[in-house]
């Protein structure tokens, strides 16, 4: 096999920053904020920075592409850009305010929306079902070469920085290794991945070649598999019918990769559909569809009594979401007889975006019904009365475990401004910073529902007393390198650096 030369690879490497310049701008920004953030003592502006770089990655592939294909010029090009811009300026603007936990969830749901759509953007307004799968397939077997790549490039030079610090005693400190990840995980892996973007879409829809090991692959592995699962959650639905049980909160998990490796199988065999030797792939994809039915159905029942019990929150309104698009998707597959492909990551991405903001939004949805069932077990605690708080009221402890755990979830989300008007006078502000992730900021979070149970004069019910109404309390222990005093102590009891079971024992102390 002949080796590229290193000028194809340096011609390579400038068609792609020429033909996706403001994707690798974005990349090379978001190596830069996140490199700088390994350093940094406080790093939070440098991540918000980071990430609202790392979106403009999937954000300007998505514009290139359709304007690729829609032959636009840069004067139409350039307001795409722009408005690409303002709305990576716009998160970058409200990340703050949103608080840690809901900030990540609206990353994670805008980047799941922006992939989406570059996988659909180039044949918006297209109809070639062949070519939208050579593309989607081309972009697949792309982004596992890039990460090969990667993988392969970073373990190698980690070896040659290990190499230096032991045997050259060149010091190298840990963040290097961070740093070198993070610069082939944005810049390298991603001009890699831009460089073998196909650029004639429109010749992809008359390629007829398919991997001969991806059939196999997809009958023999995925087809098994999904029938295993799928007779699985068959079996749980009759044996709910017969013991008449609410389904379990772990039935989403299984549904959901049913429905995944399903709906992947479909899509990998979707070009050898109409071959007379492959009819069962038509089949398949009705019948699974039909046999998901009962999944779902279940699938929604459960969600619906947890969210009867303890109101709405974004994880269950997304799954709500995810279990009516695949009631959709089912009935599309299971009738239509022309299946178009583009209908699955269009509808997704769609609902990605859709449910991102507005009054109908996970978020509005989520503190609408938390503030609203607060309300009604302080309004029916007595402690609520003409929307303001009235200390006195005796409140059984179910009430108050309920209303200590909505008292998380607003200080968690930093909502508690939604609250705010019941109190005369106003709630401290208790929730505009956390500690980093972990114990200190699960400490802070208690330690500031707590606050708030105390101004309407109810005794908190931490975390872990939510099922057995009996209080308890958690610690921890941090090693700073500093020798206790012990003066006005007889005996010092040695546990090593971490509290261990051992003190639960019993101890002789001499009179």
């Amino acid at each position: 096999m002949r080796l590229p030369s290193l000028d194809l690879l340096v011609a390579a490497a400038v068609a792609s920053l020429l033909r996706f310049p403001l994707v690798l701008a974005s990349a090379l920004a978001a190596a830069i904020f996140f490199v700088l953030a390994i350093d940094a003592n406080d790093a939070s502006e440098l991540i918000r920075l980071g990430v609202t770089a790392a979106l403009g990655l999937p954000l300007f592939l998505a514009v290139d592409l359709f304007s690729e294909r829609h032959r636009l010029g840069w004067a139409r090009r350039g307001p795409l850009y722009l408005i690409g811009l303002a709305l990576l300026g716009t998160f970058y603007l409200f990340w703050p305010g949103w608080g840690e936990r809901v900030a990540f969830t609206r990353l994670a749901q805008l980047a799941f929306g922006l992939h989406l759509l570059v996988a659909v953007a180039p044949f918006l307004g297209v109809r070639e079902p062949n070519g939208f799968w050579q593309y989607n397939r081309s972009l697949l077997l792309r982004f596992l070469t890039a990460a090969l790549y990667s993988a392969v490039l970073y373990v190698g030079l980690s070896i040659a920085l290990a190499a230096l610090d032991n045997l050259l005693g060149l010091p190298v400190e840990d963040d290097w290794y961070g740093r070198l990840w993070v610069v082939l995980a944005f810049v390298f892996n991603s001009w890699v991945f831009l460089a073998g973007i196909p650029r004639d879409l429109p010749s992809l829809d008359r390629r007829t070649d398919y991997p001969s090991g991806l059939k196999a692959f997809a009958q023999f592995i995925l087809v098994p598999i999904v029938t295993v699962y799928l007779t699985i959650l068959t079996i749980y639905l009759g044996r709910i019918l017969v013991t008449r049980t609410w389904p379990s909160g772990w039935l989403g998990y299984l549904v959901s990769s049913v429905s995944v490796l399903g709906i992947l199988t479909l899509l990998l065999v979707y070009p050898l559909r109409d071959r007379v030797e492959n009819r069962w792939i038509n089949s398949y994809s009705r019948w699974f569809f039909i046999a998901l039915f009962p999944s779902i159905v279940m699938l929604l029942l459960a969600i619906w009594k947890r969210i009867d019990q303890y109101g709405v929150t974004e994880n269950r309104y997304f799954l709500t979401v995810l279990a009516l698009w695949l009631l959709g998707i089912a009935i599309y597959f299971a009738v239509a007889r022309s299946r178009n492909l583009k209908v699955i990551p269009g509808t997704l991405c769609l609902l990605a975006f859709v449910t991102y903001s507005g009054p109908w939004s996970a978020y509005a949805v989520a503190e609408t019904s938390q503030r609203g069932r607060l309300e009604s077990l302080l309004v029916g605690s007595g402690v609520l009365v003409d929307g303001r708080v009235r200390v006195g009221s005796e409140v059984a402890f179910e009430d108050r475990r309920e209303i200590s755990g909505v008292l998380r979830f607003l200080v968690e989300t930093q909502r508690t401004a939604a609250i705010e008007p019941w109190f005369d006078p106003p709630l401290p502000e208790i929730d505009s910073t956390f500690p980093d992730s972990g114990s200190g900021r699960r400490s802070a979070v208690e330690s500031r529902a707590r606050l708030i149970a105390r101004r309407l004069g109810l005794e908190y019910v931490p975390r872990g007393d939510a099922s057995t109404g009996v209080e308890s309390f958690h610690f921890t222990a941090r090693d700073d390198d500093r020798a206790p005093s012990v003066s006005e102590y007889d005996y010092v009891l040695a546990s090593g650096h971490r509290l261990s079971s051992s003190l639960a024992g019993s101890f002789r102390v001499d009179d």
